[in-house]
């Protein structure tokens, strides 16, 4: 009888689990990459990486495409999954020479489209996907960096960011999957800023996964969250980041109500919010430091340090289906556009088996023939850097349907 009692709690266990799987989620601000030293960062991010190996990677303060490139080439050699790099999209407020972006598992992540969101000092940036399931889910996600500093015009500026945020994301729907993620740079969740993101609209609102409100700022209760500043001193980074030790909880992932519900397509789960490498006992000190060893050991803790003065911050989500093999086709179009519909320099294309030695020819919207070629690899990558920026069209020989895709540079 105890054999059969637990062999129907497997097969329960079995039903509830079904379809059911996982993605990371990472936000990290590199601190001016490439320029900051050391010049080995790339690899220090590999290995950073590999120890959580997130399916969604959410960065801030890359200083340019070529960096970008490097990012994807040199800092993913742990994963035998399909990287894509989202278009580097330039900050189009104020000044700023430092830029968002996103990498993605683009097995489980379908791009597509982007978009930004004006401020006065970095435009926060929205990616717009799809999870790669039978019900494409829409996934919506924010990159910010919000106006660093104190000050009361500092604090003002960053209430009207958020603001711009909130204003952008009042037509949504309720039920729509958001993550904010971003260097936020606020000291308190008393900041008018923060408190702006957390009321939302009308129809929906933001929400702070741990749920941890006070004054952050220098204070040892909130010690476990903070993620700024990795290092007591910037004499060895050429001045580089902010010193002073670990004090700030700058870097934040908020969720919409949705992504709260466990009965959602997509969930938070519980207790996975973290900021990795903080092991809570590392108080206004190094992030090195032997004396705030534990769970999160002393390697890590040293790349965390060189890598740059902020922490990631991790969190799982839960997808209640299975997401779908990337090697079928639809019967109808025999192709598929590896890293999304939106591109920059390069649309690159897997084709089915059929389509071998057929042509396929690509239109501008006003439906004139910018290129054609003959399909002679089932993939092909194929260079639109010279493209203007707009809608495209891709029509294969015999095959009634067209994609569409969009070149953003």
């Amino acid at each position: 009888m105890a054999r059969l009692a637990g062999l129907f709690l497997i097969l329960l266990y079995s039903q509830f689990c079904f379809g059911q799987t996982e993605v990371k989620t990472m936000f990290y601000n590199l601190l001016n990459f490439s320029s900051a030293p050391p010049t080995n960062r790339l690899e220090i991010l590999n290995s950073i990486l590999s120890t959580y190996e997130p399916d969604l990677f959410m960065v801030c303060e890359v200083e340019s495409q070529r960096d970008a490139q490097d990012i994807l080439n040199e800092s993913f050699h742990y994963t035998s999954a399909n990287i894509a790099q989202s278009p580097f999209l330039f900050n189009s407020s104020g000044a700023s020479l430092i830029h968002q972006l996103v990498y993605y598992d683009s097995d489980k992540f379908k791009l597509n489209y982007t978009n930004q969101i004006e401020t006065n000092v970095r435009s926060i940036n929205h990616y717009s996907f799809e999870l790669n399931t039978d019900s494409k889910q829409p996934f919506e996600v924010f990159v910010a960096h919000f106006k660093a500093s104190r000050g009361e015009s500092n604090v003002a500026e960053r209430a009207f960011e958020a603001q711009q945020f909130i204003n952008y994301i009042q037509t949504f729907p309720s039920d729509s999957n958001i993550l904010l993620a971003g260097d936020f740079n606020m000291y308190s969740a008393s900041e008018p800023g923060y408190q702006t993101l957390l009321n939302g609209t009308s129809n929906l609102t933001m929400i702070d996964p741990i749920n941890e409100e006070g004054d952050w700022n220098n204070n040892s209760s909130f010690a476990g969250i903070h993620t700024q500043s990795t290092r007591t001193s910037t004499a060895e980074f050429d001045g580089f980041g902010a010193g002073g030790g670990l004090d700030d909880r700058f870097d934040i992932m908020l969720i919409s109500d949705a992504l709260n519900s466990n009965g959602n397509s997509i969930s938070y789960i519980q207790d996975t919010y973290k900021a990795l490498g903080n092991n809570a006992n590392c108080f206004n000190n190094n992030i090195n430091s032997i004396d705030c060893d534990g769970a999160y050991g002393q390697e890590l803790r040293e790349q965390l340090y060189l890598m740059s003065d902020h922490l990631p911050v991790v969190m799982d989500l839960a997808i209640n289906e299975d997401f779908l093999s990337t090697t079928e086709f639809d019967s109808s179009t025999n192709v598929l556009l590896i890293n999304g519909n939106v591109v920059s320099e390069r649309l690159d294309l897997r084709f089915s088996p059929q389509m071998n030695l057929k042509k396929a020819k690509i239109y501008n919207m006003l439906g004139q023939e910018i290129t054609s070629f003959d399909v002679t690899s089932l993939e092909i990558s194929l260079d639109v850097s010279s493209y203007s920026n707009g809608l495209y069209f891709l029509k294969l020989e015999k095959i009634s349907n067209v994609e569409k895709f969009y070149v953003n540079h």
